[in-house]
């Protein structure tokens, strides 16, 4: 899928506003799903732009996961659902794991792990 709309070649869809029929199983409108599409949608923007070959990309479903207060969570993924406190240790590394760069996972994951206790802990090293 190259995530154009049917019949209007120059608007492109991601996320909860991108629904294929074709895909089993269908795939949740969900923020996790727009991040995946996001840089296969800037890539054929920018090349529909350029009058380019636009690239097309099968996309799968990953698993949910959502945290249950500060001590419990639920992650689905396989099909299955695992929860408690097991569930947001595997949140939280799926989580971090996802983020943009490694400063960004060290900084989330220090903030997490001190539970955003004062001063943070990165702010001295200057990061």
């Amino acid at each position: 899928m190259t995530l154009q709309l049917r019949g209007y070649p120059n608007v492109f869809a991601l996320g909860d506003a991108a629904f294929y029929a074709d895909v089993v199983p269908t795939l949740a409108g969900t923020a996790q799903l727009a991040l995946q599409e996001s840089h296969l949608c800037a890539h054929n923007i920018r090349t529909f732009n350029e009058g380019g070959q636009l690239k097309s990309k099968h996309f799968a479903e990953l698993g949910e996961a959502l945290s249950l207060g500060t001590e419990h969570a639920a992650v689905l993924t396989g099909g299955k659902v695992i929860g408690g406190p097991l569930a947001r240790q595997a949140r939280f590394a799926l989580y971090t794991a996802r983020l943009p760069t490694w400063h960004h996972r060290l900084r989330v994951g220090a903030s997490w792990f001190f539970e955003g206790t004062q001063p943070r802990p990165l702010q001295p090293l200057g990061f």
